[in-house]
């Protein structure tokens, strides 16, 4: 897609233990795929959505951009479109 290889599995929020899917630390972007959504099991329980809240709000504390996409949006090309969006490659 002409972008910078991201980093995965990338721990973005020490001393804890939390880590995106995807990251480029030199653009401070993080890139989370929510799978489960439909299921209401892992990020769409209310216990998910909940953990995924303080994931949000601990990347946002330690300076970085997250963007969430459910496979849907991956699969379909609109997540990738965000992505060069953020890195100016639309």
């Amino acid at each position: 897609a002409g972008l910078p290889e991201p980093e995965r599995q990338f721990p973005y929020a020490k001393p804890r233990k939390l880590k995106a899917d995807f990251a480029w630390p030199a653009y401070h972007l993080l890139v989370e795929v929510t799978g489960g959504i439909y299921t209401r099991q892992a990020h769409g329980s209310i216990t998910g959505v909940l953990a995924d809240n303080a994931r949000l709000n601990a990347a946002t504390q330690h300076g970085w951009l997250m963007a969430r996409f459910t496979p849907d949006e991956v699969e379909d090309g609109r997540a990738l479109a965000y992505i060069k969006r953020a890195f100016g490659r639309e």
